[in-house]
């Protein structure tokens, strides 16, 4: 993730199911390599990943994206 934040080279339909990794590490990568492009992500998408059974990082990262979008979790 980082390579390919690196070269520019992130599409959003790509790395989009990487938010539901249970590894915390590819779940932070991926948000930082989504974040220039929060707006494009499903609000609904985010907002269940928001739930309380989602492990702390994917909960986390939905609250970064939501928030670079413009969206007050």
């Amino acid at each position: 993730m980082a390579g390919l934040r690196a070269l520019a080279a992130v599409s959003v339909a790509d790395v989009q199911p990487l938010l539901n990794d249970p590894s915390a590490a590819v779940v932070r990568q991926a948000t930082k390599a989504l974040l220039p492009w929060a707006d494009r992500i499903p609000q609904e998408l985010l907002r269940g990943l928001l739930a309380e059974d989602r492990p702390r990082h994917q909960r986390v990262a939905a609250i970064r994206l939501l928030r670079a979008a413009g969206v007050h979790a």
